[in-house]
Formats: structure tokens, sequence, C-alpha cells
């Protein structure tokens, strides 16, 4: 009987703790509804908006930009910094104060064990090519990709646990032989480039250039015998074992429930960040995420992706509401082209034809797109870097909607009616394959689907299929580019052409196209290389313009608006208006840092004036 007693007492322990854990937190001080969960905490390997946006929550980079201002750069936990006469070299101070969230200070060493995490193509870091500007980084990481492909071909008796972490070892040798990083004493940063690169600073202040602890990354490290890998278990990013730097740390996240996160104690100056806690909801459906905001549920919704926002900005000309923010944004909306020879099933791939792409490009009417189906004020887009975005860069001009000249592509394709039937075929007889539109479920990416597939069937005769997935599954056959076309979109990074024209780069992590093309490539080397900033911009011009005009790897469609759900910090009158959200940049960069973020508050009154 004992025993049995002994055994409940556990069972109801154990409950108990779960019931525990399953408690709901306090009201968080600022409650944000994101549209989709969070991918990983990881910062090397971030690429997404809204994973960005939370790491630099808990993270603090070497320098930040100034998001209320001119976008310039502010000092971070580098407090002072220095660049080499030549432009090679910039050292970084950093402020002795920072510390990670466990209390351990922040070093020197902590930046370049990061950093050099992205440089190896074991963390398959979407980023891996912004750390190429360090000099020596981009050959090694050739180098490590190169040493294992020699190692698999070793026999399997001789890849073994001991020879992969030998192997690592050696790659640590060759990058502290090869590479310029380096730490030159705790609070000392070294960065020696292979050129001048004007937007470095800018770098780093992105979240992959965001340090992470080491003991704790290695605590979750192992080596694979036989790939000979570094394998990586995830779970360092868990709330009960992360740690980080930020003015904020995760003490909780349910998955597609919520991430709560809470001042780190140890973060260097307890003076920055208005909220002491944090509440993120994901929440995928548009019509769920925004009735949760217009019930209460949150201060901020990050995405407003209803098909009806049109309407409610309206509303809002009109006087009826308040709540709704359109913000012009330094991104664009396109359909990807896959451009390899083959598709993911082995069949021939008509798109890798440049004539192709650019038939089905001048057959979609961009602006009846924008005016009677996104219907919320875009501007439509014949090119992918943002125009006016960049100081001292011209747009080219793109390809126009042209049914005629569309049609005239095709046929130089190969692709002709040649039975009357109203189907192009090629030499063969064999009818134009039916072209598979993927895209992600849960927004107006189906209206934009129908719409352009209709287009296409009026002006080139082909069909076509809408193959909807969830936003996981979509992402996965992106990336394995197991599809014809796709929906896709950009955000610049950085304020450089580069950051969008590298998507076009051959080998680039987030070149989902698989487009290929070596004049193209040529002329990002050529730029990279070149030490006059106008004659640099001239070739980036002349880049965008054979992609955008010749080789079509992606279907502009529009440059992006944001659309934000939230309060504003002052009325109609410009009194303080309770509830409203204080600190949300307008910048078209758009990046918010949570802890400028304020909830105005019920007692707070506007002065008399004297």
């Amino acid at each position: 009987m004992r025993k049995i007693f002994g055994v409940l007492a556990v069972l109801l322990l154990a409950l108990g703790a779960a019931v525990a854990a399953d408690r709901p937190l306090p009201k968080a001080d600022l409650t944000m509804i994101e549209r989709t969960e969070f991918n990983t905490l990881d910062p090397q390997r971030m690429s997404y908006i809204h994973d960005n946006r939370v790491s630099y929550a808990i993270y603090e980079t070497l320098v930040r930009w100034d998001i209320h201002g001119d976008f310039g750069i502010l000092p971070g936990l580098a407090q002072t910094w220095a660049l080499s006469d030549d432009g090679l070299t910039h050292t970084f101070h950093l402020d002795p104060k920072g510390a990670w969230s466990n209390g351990d200070p922040v070093h020197a060493s902590d930046f370049v064990f990061a950093w050099r995490r992205a440089m190896v193509p074991d963390t398959a870091a979407d980023y891996s090519g912004l750390f190429f500007a360090i000099k020596g980084a981009e050959a090694l990481f050739n180098w490590r990709d190169a040493q294992l492909v020699q190692y698999s071909e070793r026999p399997e008796r001789e890849r073994t646990i001991a020879a992969a972490t030998a192997l690592y070892d050696e790659t640590i040798a060759q990058f502290e032989k090869t590479v310029g990083l380096r730490a030159i004493d705790d609070y000392t940063l070294e960065v020696t480039l292979e050129r001048p690169t004007a937007y470095f600073l800018d770098l780093c202040a992105f979240s992959p250039f965001n340090p992470v602890h080491p003991p704790t990354i290695m605590k979750f490290t192992a080596f694979d015998g036989p790939s000979g890998r570094i394998q990586q278990d995830y779970q360092w990013t868990k709330p009960h074992n992360i740690v980080c730097n930020g003015v904020y740390k995760p003490k909780s996240w349910r998955y597609k429930r919520e991430m709560y996160l809470v001042r780190n104690p140890y973060f260097r100056d307890p003076s920055i960040g208005f909220a002491d806690t944090i509440r993120i909801m994901p929440i995928n459906d548009p019509n769920t995420s925004l009735l949760a905001y217009e019930t209460g549920a949150g201060d901020w919704q990050t995405d407003v992706t209803v098909s009806y926002v049109a309407d409610m900005l309206e509303q809002k000309k009109r006087g009826e509401r308040d709540n709704v923010h359109a913000f012009s944004t330094f991104g664009t909306y396109f359909w990807s082209f896959n451009c390899r020879p083959r598709l993911g099933d082995g069949r021939d791939n008509p798109f890798a034809d440049p004539a192709v792409r650019r038939a089905f490009t001048m057959a979609v009417n961009k602006q009846e797109i924008v005016d009677k189906v996104k219907r919320s004020g875009e501007a439509p887009a014949r090119m992918l870097v943002p125009p006016d975005s960049i100081q001292g860069f011209a747009n080219p001009k793109g390809l126009p909607f042209d049914p005629v000249r569309a049609k005239e592509e095709l046929a130089s394709a190969g692709w002709i009616d040649r039975n009357g039937d109203g189907v192009p075929e090629n030499e063969k007889g064999e009818p134009f394959p039916t072209v598979s539109m993927l895209y992600s479920t849960g927004s107006y990416h189906a209206d934009i689907a129908l719409a352009m597939g209709r287009m296409w069937q009026q002006h080139l005769g082909i069909t076509y299929e809408l193959d909807a997935k969830e936003l996981k599954v979509y992402k996965d056959m992106l990336k394995k580019k197991d599809y014809m076309v796709a929906r896709g979109g950009w955000f610049g990074d950085y304020g450089d052409p580069t950051t969008f024209l590298e998507l076009h780069k051959t080998g680039d992590g987030n070149n989902d196209r698989g487009y290929s093309d070596p004049v193209f490539d040529d002329m990002l080397v050529r730029a990279a290389n070149e030490v006059d900033p106008e004659a640099r911009m001239r070739i980036l011009e002349e880049a965008e313009r054979y992609t955008m005009e010749d080789t079509l790897p992606i279907l502009p469609v529009w440059h992006y608006n944001y659309y934000y759900m939230f309060k504003p910090p002052v009325d109609a009158d410009g009194n303080p208006n309770p509830g409203g959200v204080r600190g949300i940049s307008t910048h078209p960069r758009l990046v918010q840092y949570l802890y400028l973020l304020e909830i105005v508050g019920d007692d707070e009154v506007v002065e008399p004036a004297s």
C-alpha cells in the first residue's frame, strides 16, 4: 500500500508541475500579435522579418540603427569603433558592462565564435554570404566544403566521430590562420575586410551578426562521424537553455501559442527598455489575427494581411477608425521562376529559357492586379530594388505589360500553337505543361495566383493550376526548388543594392530559383572590386537591368506596403491617447526595436501651455 501511495504522490507531483508549467503568465506590459510562428532563435540562421524582430530584443549587436532618424549607425555593445586609413580594418571597443543572461561577461571572442559559425557550411546559414566581406571568410567556407566532400569519400571505417572532430580542429586552425577576424583582448574586436565595404557597419547591426554564448552552443554540439559535419541540437534555443545578451530573454515559448519575454537582469544598461514584459502571440489566419486585435487581445498587430485591408484604410480616411496604418517599405513582392534545367520530378523545365520567363512577365498586367485584386495602394513593380530607396542608384525601366510581345517571346523559345487549339506546343508537338503555381496558405497569394494564371491563359494560351501549401511545407519545397513558379518576396537588409541583387547570385542561400548566370555573377564581382562609389553603382544598375529586362529570374509584381494595427500614441487633437503604442518606427527599412515601445498610460496628461 505504501508503494501505491508513493507512486500516486510522484504522479501528483508530476501533474502539479505540468499544470504549473501551463499556467497562464501574467498580463504583459506589451502584447504583440505576429502573423506566424517563429522559425528559430538562432541568430546566425535567421532570415525572416519576424525572427529578426525578436532577435533585436534578446540579442545586442555591435551597433544599431537610428530607426527613428536617418537610419544611421548608433553605438550598441560597441561603444566606439575606428576604421583604418585603407578602409579595410574595423576595430570595435565593447562596453565591458555587457553581460549574458546567466551573468557571464560578453567578450569579443563571443563575436568571433558566432561569426565563424556563419562562415562554415555546417550551420546552413542563409546569410553566410554577408560574412564573405571579411577577409578569408569565403575561402574558409569553400575550404570546409571541399574538406567535407573529401571526407565523405573516405572508407566507412575511417569516418568516425574522432575523425570528424579532428577535421573540425583543422577548420579552426585554418580559420585562425586565414580569416581577418580576431579578439585583440576581451573587449576589442578587430575585423579585416577583403576590400573596402561601405555598408559593413550596416551589416554589423543585422541580426545574423549577433553574438552567441559559446559554452551553451558547444553543450548542444556534436560531431557526426559518417558526414564529418558539426551537428547542432537546436534545443539550445529553448527558454530553459538559451543564454542571450539583449534587453530581454525568453521566459516561455509555447509553440503556436505564445512567446513571453522578460527583462534580462544582467543587461548592461537597465535604463534601456520601457516594457518589463512582452507577450508575442502567433496567429496564422489573417482574419482570426485581426479579430484578436480588434477584441483587445493585443496592443500591436505586426502584419495585417486580410483581403479587406483596403476597406479598412478607406474607413481611416473617413475618420471611422484610427488604428490601421500603411507604410511604404524596403521590399518587393514577386513570383519566382524555377530556373534549373529540370523540375523536381525530372521533367524538362520550360522556365529554364529566359525567353519563356520574359513572356510570362510581359503577360501580367500588374496595374490591374494592384488596383483590382490587392486594392491597398501598392505601386506596381518592374524591378526588384524599390525605386528611389537607395541614394545614388537609378532603377532600370523593366519590362512592360505587352501581350503581343509576350507571345512573340514565347514563340522565340519554340512554343507555338501548331495545331490551332489555342495551346502552344514545342517542336515535338507537346503542349506547354500545365503551370503549377506554389504559394503558402493563409493570405492573399491565392487571389494573386488566380489573377496571374488567368492572364497567362488569356494571353499565352497555357493552362495553370494552384498549389497551396502550409507555410512550412511551402518553404521546404522552395528550398528544394520543387516547383515551377512560386510566390516570393524580399525586404532589404542593408542600405545597398546588393541586399536585393545578391538573391540572384549563384549559390546564395536565398537564391531559391536556382538561377545561375556567369554574366550576372561577373557584374557582382566587378562591383565588389570597384573602389569608386559612382562607378560601382553604375555596374549594379546594369546588373539589375540585366536581370529585370533580359533574364528575369523573378516576376516582380508590386513594391510592398506594410500594414500595422495599433492605436496611435496621440489622438486627433494631439493629446496622449491611453492604450496607444509609442515608439513604432515608420522608416521603410521596417526595423522595430521592441525595447523602444511603450503603451500610453491612462494617467498621462497634457501640460497646460505656459
